[in-house]
């Protein structure tokens, strides 16, 4: 009987793990936006909209919109993409909670989540071409011409093109930043780091300014927001989702802030949310949600950038972060 109530009482755990702390993390993340506008508005002296607007209420705003049907190859499969990334960010966030699971719960599983969850955006860019789902009496091309060997590409291909080009390198800091706590721990599993702090420590120091970097540069947050940028792209590949769809991509970037930040109160501060510990949740969550705001403040003083400022920036970012490798292996 003891051993029955011992494998019930694990069972609880788990599925509170798997469960409980990406929903926790969901309902932080509606709270982001509207914060974020917050202090871009107080930066720019405007008072900004309610904390929930932006978030919370264009979330139920867009579950009641009605939804259109985009016009592409797969339509089908273009509307289940944003679905399947909010998994992924469910998954990494639950891999987190349960260090002991080394399955989902290892270095290489998660960043190899994070890398489908970049390929997703490009895959979107490749299924439709037309603008908000409505077929103009022309064709909707927003670069190239009809001359021999010149590609023609509508605005939802060109944001996917943008996005491909910025994953080949941009996002390198953050992956190099993700080592970092691993190496002198010579393990790939996040119970190695739970319980050690590696922030303090000169190769962690370095590998923070690689990750944040690599942080932005994943959530396409501004100055390297060119991907999805107003000028010109207006909303790229995601610009074709409308209703529930809409409200659901808007949850993926949200709850991808959470993720990061979560991941990251884990791998340098050793922090993880157990559910056994209600404390450690708060403080992880805590820590992931400082990142937003900082990156708020990082975009609120910055332009759009093109790919000859990105380019260099992030090459720069890959260097700090390998001389935080450096750093790491010789134990500093």
């Amino acid at each position: 009987m003891i051993n029955i109530a011992m494998i019930n009482l694990s069972l609880i755990e788990y599925i509170l793990s798997i469960l409980g702390i990406p929903l926790i993390a969901f309902a932080l993340s509606t709270w982001i936006p509207g914060i974020q506008r917050k202090i871009q508005a107080r930066i720019q002296q405007r008072v900004g909209p309610s904390i929930l607007t932006p978030g919370l209420w264009a979330l139920f705003k867009f579950l009641a919109k009605k939804t259109k049907e985009p016009f592409g190859t797969m339509p089908g499969l273009y509307k289940v993409l944003p679905i399947i990334s909010f998994l992924v960010i469910w998954i990494i966030l639950s891999a987190t909670a349960v260090p002991e699971i080394y399955v989902v719960s290892n270095l290489i599983f998660i960043m190899g989540l994070l890398k489908v969850k970049e390929m997703i955006y490009v895959i979107m860019g490749s299924l439709v071409s037309s603008i908000m789902g409505v077929r103009m009496p022309f064709v909707d091309d927003c670069k190239g011409s009809n001359f021999i060997n010149i590609l023609k590409i509508s605005l939802e291909q060109l944001g996917g093109i943008r996005a491909y080009k910025l994953i080949t390198i941009g996002s390198f800091p953050l992956y190099i930043g993700m080592v970092l706590p691993f190496i002198p721990k010579s393990s790939i599993y996040l119970d190695s780091v739970i319980g050690s702090n590696f922030l303090f420590s000169l190769a962690g120091i370095f590998g923070v300014i690689a990750y944040f970097i690599g942080y932005i540069v994943l959530l396409g947050e501004y100055p390297f927001s060119i991907m999805h940028t107003k000028a010109d792209v207006i909303e790229g590949p995601t610009m074709e989702y409308s209703g529930k769809y809409r409200a659901i991509y808007l949850s993926v970037k949200e709850l991808l802030m959470m993720a990061l930040g979560s991941l990251f109160a884990t791998l340098y501060l050793g922090i993880f949310p157990d559910v056994n510990n209600p404390i450690t949740i708060i403080e992880n969550f805590a820590v992931a949600l400082i990142f937003p705001l900082l990156s708020t403040i990082v975009g609120a003083y910055t332009p759009v950038l093109t790919f000859r400022q990105i380019y260099p920036i992030s090459i720069y970012a890959t260097a700090i972060g390998f001389i935080g490798v450096i750093l790491a292996l010789l134990g500093i």
